[in-house]
């Protein structure tokens, strides 16, 4: 079992940017301290409820200031950067941390994004296939030539080569049905978030990524399986409904307004069809039933057991905390942060 923090950079939208970036390293460290296995950064552009637009330059910076905690990207989107780039970048990264790197990646889903980057959106499942060939290539062959759809070069050398052999982890992130599938058939670790899908989603995507990895021989136990919750931690359950409750729905209700389909908001013509019909219902839906959508807050023993509930719907053997929620303030995180390694953790792990 392993216990990590995620962060989505949402606060950029109310706070300094100096004050975020600072709050945000000291949080990382203080995991490190905690005994957190690992730390994930995104890729978002231009809006909330996540601006960050260079991970792999923020988990450099990660890189130099830890010395055990692993450090991934939740996720990389391949379509918006030629994918030798993103193979010399990683590998890099993997280098300097001396093999603590993994690389989540995912295709893209913010149709801003797209517009501002011109780049058409219906072909990203095509764009994300072939730079996930190309990054394995990269980092496993000297020398290599690529003739695709989007992407085509000859007698490539891509330096250096990751310290993790054959390659660091590539999880892929999953939302659609067709995303498990495939993911599952090429034994490709998952990172599934509960922060855009409702638990119901999720288990039924776990159970078609099971039955691709039972037809190889394989369990869900033998890969790591990331899954992705908002968690807070305080004295008492009073206290943590307080703090947490608003700054969630605040994510949701934000979040309602950015998914394909949302006012103002065209839907790609195809790609994205199990995404909802009213993005708004999105809101609703977790203003109702916070739990089932991926929020967890209250005092320690509440907090496990919820936590324990998830486990009995979803396997996962990897959680992503998401601590830093909407606005909650950074001592408020950090108390979180202590509360959850030292009384809710250690009986995670013994449990595993």
């Amino acid at each position: 079992m392993k216990i990590g923090l995620m962060f989505l950079f949402s606060d950029l939208a109310h706070l300094p940017q100096d004050q975020v970036f600072s709050e945000i390293l000291e949080e990382i460290d203080y995991a490190e301290e905690l005994g957190f296995d690992s730390v994930w950064v995104p890729e978002h552009h231009y809006a909330t409820p996540g601006i960050i637009g260079n991970p792999l330059l923020l988990a450099t910076a990660i890189s130099q200031r830890t010395k055990r905690i692993e450090i991934g990207t939740a996720a990389t989107v391949l379509p918006f950067q030629h994918p030798l780039r993103i193979a010399e970048d990683a590998a890099l990264i993997d280098v300097l941390s001396n093999g603590r790197f993994s690389l989540g990646v995912g295709r893209g889903w913010q149709v801003p994004e797209f517009e501002a980057f011109q780049i058409d959106q219906t072909a990203s499942k095509g764009m994300f296939n072939e730079g996930m060939e190309i990054i394995r290539k990269a980092w496993t062959e000297d020398t290599f030539s690529y003739d695709g759809k989007y992407w085509s070069f000859k007698d490539v050398s891509v330096f250096p080569k990751p310290v993790q052999k054959p390659h660091p982890n590539i999880y892929q992130t999953v939302v659609t049905p067709s995303s498990y599938d495939v993911a599952g058939s090429q034994l490709l670790p998952i990172i599934r978030s509960l922060n855009f899908v409702s638990i119901d989603t999720v288990e039924a995507g776990t159970k078609l990524y099971e039955a691709q990895l039972q037809k190889q021989g394989k369990q869900l136990s033998d890969i790591d399986l990331p899954l992705s919750v908002k968690i807070h931690v305080a004295d008492t359950d009073e206290e943590a409904e307080r703090d947490a409750a608003p700054n969630a729905q605040w994510f949701y209700d934000a979040l309602s307004q950015f998914l394909p389909g949302a006012p103002g908001r065209a839907r790609p013509s195809s790609g994205y069809e199990e995404y909802p019909d009213d993005p708004s219902q999105v809101a609703t839906l977790a203003a109702d039933d916070p739990w089932a959508w991926g929020t967890v807050h209250g005092s320690p023993e509440t907090v496990l057991k919820q936590m324990q509930a998830y486990s009995e719907r979803v396997f996962t053997n990897h959680w992503m905390a998401w601590m830093r929620i909407g606005k909650l303030p950074h001592e408020k995180v950090m108390r979180s942060m202590e509360l959850f390694a030292k009384e809710v953790m250690p009986k995670m792990k013994n449990e595993s």
